[in-house]
């Protein structure tokens, strides 16, 4: 057989730099911490951790979303809240009306009940980061949602309109958002809660009109307030019912963040078992790399200093 003047050479230069390949992707591996640089590293892996980077991406999202929710529903649940507190005032000022045996009772009354009222339409109009909370599909319109539509001789508000939604709107259409694959959830007020607010603040405006307009007497005052009391005990059932929702959209709220919190961390360790190196076995590889390329040299240089002479001795 034939051997070639340059086979040796030839040999150990593919040797040198195969064994050069594997040192420089040790070294690689210890710096970056990253066991795959390139999907032909170990190419199921790598779409194993494509596929949870992409999930991994999408929970954060969710949980974004989520967070966003929680607020609102955080403002939406307080603002309805004081809307309560303002109604549970007028009434206990309408419980103790027959007490009264003077005119001068009755507009103390209404006046005050007149503050609980611009209160209440401050409250409803509600904004967070520019947007109206009371607004549901409309939250992010310019315009507020609870207006003045009339005021009487004396200034006073005498009627409130909530300008939303429009007819191509149901009373339950509200903005969605989604919180994992196959949820969605909203964290603000339907159409018809934001208009059983308006009918709540009318029915303040009703009351006061009683205590201040009604003829004949303060029996009289005194009789059509209470019958309106019972419509005002009607709107705090709504009013509660509309809190009641929001506190459970809290909930659910809560307990999807931290879901997806959970999800959030399995995905980092299942990226970290494919992705991540093990520091003691790749430094092993290095040592060992480096050795078998430092006696790749040693060997090579020996033998092509001996010559056809020195094996024909």
């Amino acid at each position: 057989m034939r051997v070639t003047f340059n086979s040796f050479p030839d040999t150990l230069l593919g040797r040198l730099q195969s064994l050069g390949s594997e040192q420089n992707k040790a070294l690689t591996q210890l710096s970056t911490g990253q066991r795959i640089s390139a999907p032909s590293d170990d190419a199921p892996a790598m779409q194993r951790i494509l596929n949870l980077r992409v999930e991994k991406k999408q929970n954060q999202q969710y949980h974004r979303n989520a967070t966003d929710g929680l607020e609102v529903s955080k403002v939406t649940f307080s603002s309805l809240e004081q809307i309560k507190d303002l109604l549970v005032r007028a009434s206990e000022l309408s419980a103790n009306i027959s007490g009264a045996t003077s005119e001068q009772e009755f507009k103390a009354k209404a006046s005050e009940i007149d503050q609980l009222l611009q209160q209440g339409l401050n409250v409803a109009n509600t904004k967070l980061r520019g947007s109206y909370i009371l607004a549901g599909e409309a939250s992010g319109a310019p315009d507020a949602p609870f207006v003045i539509g009339s005021k009487n001789p004396s200034g006073q508000i005498s009627q409130i309109d909530y300008r939303y939604p429009t007819t191509d709107q149901s009373d339950d259409a509200n903005p969605q958002m989604h919180i994992g694959e196959d949820t969605k959830i909203s964290a603000f007020t339907t159409p018809r809660e934001n208009r059983e607010v308006a009918d709540l603040l009318n029915k303040m405006i009703s009351m006061r009109n009683a205590m201040t307009d009604t003829p004949s007497g303060t029996a009289t005052k005194a009789s059509a307030v209470l019958s309106l009391r019972a419509d005002l005990a009607t709107q705090e059932d709504k009013i509660l019912s509309a809190l009641s929702r929001a506190g459970t959209t809290q909930y659910r709220l809560e307990t999807a963040m931290k879901d997806l919190e959970i999800r959030y961390e399995g995905t980092e360790k299942l990226i970290s078992t494919d992705a991540d190196i093990d520091f003691a076995e790749a430094t092993v590889r290095l040592n060992r790399a480096q050795m078998a390329y430092q006696a790749a040299i040693q060997s090579g240089a020996r033998i092509q200093s001996n010559s056809l002479l020195d094996y024909l001795r």
